[in-house]
């Protein structure tokens, strides 16, 4: 009979992370969050909120960084 006295490592979940980018000229209301609907990989269909963020490119990309921190924080519990 074996005996088994390494601990079972926890099995994590596997997520897909859909993403999207554009850069354009001008300025887009902020406060607007548009939806557009997505095939999950599943293939379900979805909505995606779309995040509109104004400045120069190292304002955006600060601002972006933080976003995407504080999605992980919100959904801290996947």
């Amino acid at each position: 009979m074996t005996n088994h006295t390494e601990p079972l490592l926890p099995v994590n979940s596997q997520y897909t992370l859909g993403y999207g980018m554009r850069l354009d000229k001008g300025t887009a209301p902020e406060l607007a969050h548009p939806h557009v609907s997505v095939t999950l990989p599943d293939g379900s269909k979805g909505n995606m909120t779309l995040h509109v963020i104004n400045g120069t490119p190292d304002e955006i990309k600060a601002r972006l960084l933080e976003s995407v921190d504080a999605f992980f924080e919100i959904n801290a519990d996947l």
